[in-house]
């Protein structure tokens, strides 16, 4: 038993072509029809291979705009791709096939040849068989000559009337200007129509054409008022009442016509036109009440709403857009009401609104622009006007793909699109489009000069990050333009350079960058400033505080980080800036933690007594016991010498004595503290306090010894043998003066010195060793009063 299953595998539409597959089988063989069809006659052919085996391809002389993806399907393989503008299907059959095109219908030709000279078809099929369905008959070749058929070449029957009888209609030549009326409406001859139509009217008053005759007349008398407007300075042979007037005899005679909406539409514009609102509404009543879903009813609720917004009347009109917009089964008018209600809601300064109004139309239906595209064009400048960039950017590039590169608004359209890309911020798409200006318009441009700068000035934008080819681009900015884009080059060049770490170079920059207004997000002072402060910090970092300083005291730099505080502090000492070291240990006196109270408490003791403030860095003394005690940390040395100098500048000689018993058992082993016993030395002597004097001096010289030093003397020795002599110790102070003697002296100290050997050997009642001190004394040749005296003993001594 023989059965047959056919079934949809695959179908493909775009446009007006059509791929479909139908596939079934025969005998337990499989088979497939793939049909090709198109809406215009296309070409197909067959190229055998060396094996023998068949491929197929056709040519369809448009292109697709939506690319098809390749079918693997089991008898076959299809494989879809344009060039030159033409789109082709190829087609690989992995089974027996043939192609056969689908040819025109009898009735359609009246010539019938048994081979089709025509080599183009709207419909051609393969057929796909994994074996031969049928057997194919032998065909003999013969003669092949044309048969005519003159007369009846497709089956027809005339008009009937209403009992199926044939109607006998003897006028027949108001069929070709029935013909004509309607090519001159098709090419957009609306006046002639206007004239034709009663021309015709007036030979054929019973035409059964009288219908269309009229419809004609109607439609092509609205198109000539639409297009007039409000100038009426030509004067017309008809108005909106003829309209009117026609369109109500029409309704009532053909009343069961189906292009009665389109009928009552026009009649309804005429009414609003002539401001007869009652008439209006009655015909947007039946529209309404009888024809609800026709797109002509939409049409005229449209061109109410139109009125009503004319009439201040915007809530109710809103309303009317509103419900034609979610109500219209026509995008078209879909299209055309979001439109609308975008216009107004731009007008309002609701612009979110009408943004989301518009995308409506540009996501769906952005075909419906190009069919006005002077109104899309104006309704782009008005989106551009209220700065709705992206979206005017949208209409532009729509228009421009559907405009030819000769059209004579084409540089415009692509100049505005570059700029209003860029004033959305879609910086690429802007910057495609100036390079797509140049290069089409670069030797006869009219706006060639602004987009080349509208191209200079967008690069500030792109996302560029080769650093050389931006320094590189900056420079030529510059050194070209002597206005804003030269301005932002120059800013973009201190950025760049700010990036890189080259602060030097940016306050090179300095006097040109200070010239710039302050009308720019980057403000040239910060860029100088930025650049100063971590110029400055760089330096601190690497000790060098002289131009740490420096920069700090030009560019009146504020370091307030926390990290740089000890090392900014440290700088403004060195460089004897006491006043800004004290600005910074004085936010510190308070801290909570104590460890850091008591750090900074001992730097402004430094700050004070480098300012000469001796009281009031004594007037720490209390407190940092009180710190060190608790947190059992004894205070630097340096503090204290600070604080010991403090009270010898204050000629406190008993709290600097206190103090130096301090240093000497906290730190008992700095070479420091050799300057401090001498200060005690220095200030015992004036205060005539040998005791004390001795016992410094001792101190002085034993750490001389261990330090191997001969710093003080003989300053010190001579103010020790003093005190020794007063004190009565002379044999100490003849002991301490024989152990100098043997050192390198000036000779004036040399002098002094065996002065007071001789003087103390004398008083010891040793007079050969006082003449011997004495004798050597006089014989050191220099000028001294001690020499003199030498002199003087010696002469005294027998």
């Amino acid at each position: 038993m023989k059965y047959i299953l056919i079934f949809l595998l695959a179908s493909v539409q775009l446009l007006a072509l059509d791929i479909v597959l139908n596939s079934g089988k025969e005998n337990k063989s499989n088979y497939a029809i793939l049909h090709v069809i198109d809406a215009k006659p296309f070409l197909c052919q067959t190229i055998p291979d060396a094996l023998d085996k068949k491929h197929y391809i056709c040519k369809i002389s448009r292109p697709i705009n939506k690319p098809i993806e390749s079918k693997k399907m089991k008898l076959a393989e299809l494989d879809f791709y344009e060039k030159d503008g033409d789109f082709y299907i190829t087609i690989d059959p992995k089974v027996d096939s043939k192609l056969v095109p689908v040819e025109e219908s009898l009735y359609d030709t009246s010539e019938i040849l048994s081979k089709p000279t025509e080599t183009l078809y709207s419909h051609w099929t393969i057929l796909l068989q994994e074996k031969p369905l049928y057997q194919e008959k032998e065909v003999l070749d013969g003669l092949d000559f044309p048969v005519e058929f003159p007369k009846y070449q497709k089956p027809y029957i005339g008009a009937l009337d209403l009992n199926g009888a044939p109607i006998s209609y003897a006028q027949s030549k108001d069929i070709q200007l029935y013909l004509d009326i309607k090519q001159s409406y098709e090419s957009g001859d609306y006046d002639s129509v206007v004239k034709d139509v009663k021309r015709v009217l007036t030979l054929f008053p019973n035409s059964i054409f009288r219908s269309e005759l009229e419809l004609y007349q109607m439609r092509s008398m609205d198109k000539v008022l639409s297009a007039k407007g409000e100038d009426k300075t030509d004067t017309l042979s008809f108005n909106e009442n003829d309209i009117i007037n026609v369109a109500k005899r029409w309704s009532k005679e053909f009343a069961s016509d189906e292009n009665i909406p389109e009928v009552l539409m026009l009649m309804t514009k005429a009414y609003l036109k002539t401001n007869s609102k009652s008439d209006a509404n009655y015909a947007l009543d039946i529209l309404v009440g009888e024809h609800s879903d026709s797109p002509f009813t939409k049409r005229a609720i449209l061109l109410y709403a139109d009125n009503l917004f004319l009439k201040k009347e915007k809530d109710k009109a809103m309303k009317l857009y509103l419900d034609v917009l979610f109500s219209a089964q026509d995008l078209d008018i879909a299209s055309e009401a979001a439109i609308r209600l975008s216009d107004h809601q731009m007008d309002a300064g609701k612009m979110k609104e009408a943004k989301e109004y518009l995308l409506k139309v540009l996501n769906v239906n952005a075909q419906y622009l190009l069919k006005d595209k002077e109104a899309s064009y104006k309704l782009a400048r008005r989106l551009f006007e209220h700065h709705l960039y992206d979206l005017a950017a949208k209409i532009t590039d729509l228009l421009l793909e559907n405009t030819p590169k000769k059209a004579d608004n084409r540089e415009l359209l692509l100049k505005e699109s570059g700029d209003w890309h860029a004033k959305a911020n879609e910086v690429e798409v802007a910057h495609a489009r100036y390079q797509e200006y140049l290069a089409d318009y670069k030797n006869s441009g009219e706006y060639v000069q602004e987009v080349t700068e509208s191209l200079d000035e967008l690069f500030f934008k792109l996302n560029e990050n080769n650093e050389t080819k931006l320094a590189n681009y900056y420079d030529k900015l510059i050194e070209t333009y002597n206005n804003e884009i030269g301005q932002k080059a120059l800013l973009e060049k201190a950025k760049l350079l700010l990036k890189q770490k080259r602060y030097e170079e940016v306050l090179k920059l300095q006097k040109d960058l200070e010239k710039l207004p302050d009308r720019y997000e980057i403000k040239p002072e910060e860029l100088i400033y930025e650049a100063a402060k971590s110029l400055a910090l760089q330096e601190l970092l690497k000790d060098e505080c002289q131009n740490t300083v420096g920069l700090i005291e030009e560019y009146k730099l504020q370091i307030n980080e926390p990290q740089y505080e000890e090392k900014l502090f440290q700088c403004f000492m060195r460089v004897s800036r006491y006043d800004r070291a004290k600005e910074i240990s004085d936010t510190h006196l308070k801290d909570a933690q104590l460890i850091s109270r008591y750090a900074w408490s001992q730097k402004q003791v430094q700050v004070l007594f480098k300012m000469g403030k001796y009281q009031d860095a004594l007037a720490f003394k209390e407190d940092l016991k009180t710190l060190s005690f608790t947190l059992r940390e004894k205070i630097g040395l340096e503090t204290i010498r600070d604080l010991f100098f403090s009270l010898t500048k204050l000629k406190n000689l008993e709290g600097a004595a206190s103090l130096a018993e301090s240093i000497k058992i906290l730190y008992p082993d700095e070479s420091s503290n050799l300057d401090i016993y001498y200060e005690i030395v220095k200030m015992a002597n004036d205060a005539k306090n040998d005791l004390l004097l001795v016992t410094y001096a001792q101190t002085s010289i034993e750490m001389q010894k261990k330090f191997k030093s001969n710093a003080l003397s003989p300053e010190l020795e001579f103010m020790y043998i003093d005190a020794l002599k007063r004190l009565g110790r002379d044999q100490e102070a003849l002991t301490l003066a024989e152990g100098l003697l043997p050192q390198s002296l000036a000779p004036k100290d040399k002098i002094r010195l065996f002065y007071q050997a001789g003087e103390l050997s004398l008083k010891l009642q040793d007079s050969n060793k006082a003449k011997s001190y004495f004798t050597q004394c006089v014989s050191i040749n220099d000028n001294s009063s001690w020499k003199s005296i030498c002199q003087q003993n010696l002469d005294l001594i027998p």
